[in-house]
């Protein structure tokens, strides 16, 4: 399995990826994460990449993508690296449905309104990941609520888990 978390420094898009490497080293894959991101931390291009299988991952080459998440219009870029069954999730809260490829599946989430329904605008990578989660079927929902609650524990961020886990499940049960 191969995602493509991308979009702008600030939007989460490294944590994402981050996120859904430790969830799926946790169940077993086999996992390469590589974030990059701009000079500029907040504003500048970022984008990270998850790749996951439950065999020895040989080639460290994001190339045959079957998930894109795109943050903003100028990630759409990445949608040329999609597999012909790929799927894009793009966020109608800031690319328009006339942006959107013909040439895949899309899933096309209010992302900021979600994640400021769930209580944080700052939580809209956490929208992504549940949808990701969702369309992938790699962990069942509640581990992976389990998983991230965890990774943020360790990373002394807990108090926030209410509205992660808000978020999470505003992805995973949005039916676009």
């Amino acid at each position: 399995m191969e995602i493509i978390y991308a979009g702008f420094g600030g939007q989460g898009v490294l944590t994402s990826g981050l996120i859904t490497a430790y969830i799926a080293l946790k169940s077993n894959y086999e996992v390469l994460w590589s974030p990059a991101y701009g000079g500029q931390m907040r504003g500048g291009k970022a984008y990270s990449m998850v790749k996951f299988d439950h065999h020895p991952i040989t080639d460290p080459l994001i190339s045959q993508v079957d998930i894109v998440v795109a943050m903003n219009k100028p990630s759409l870029d990445f949608c040329k690296n999609l597999k012909t069954d790929g799927l894009l999730i793009a966020n109608r809260s800031t690319i328009g449905s006339e942006d959107l490829p013909d040439t895949c599946k899309v899933l096309n989430l209010p992302i900021d309104e979600l994640a400021a329904e769930a209580g944080s605008t700052r939580s809209a990578n956490l929208i992504t990941i549940g949808a990701v989660i969702r369309e992938t079927g790699i962990i069942g929902k509640e581990e992976a609520c389990r998983l991230m609650c965890e990774f943020f524990e360790n990373k002394g961020k807990g108090k926030y888990n209410e509205t992660n886990v808000r978020a999470f499940n505003a992805g995973y049960h949005y039916i676009g």
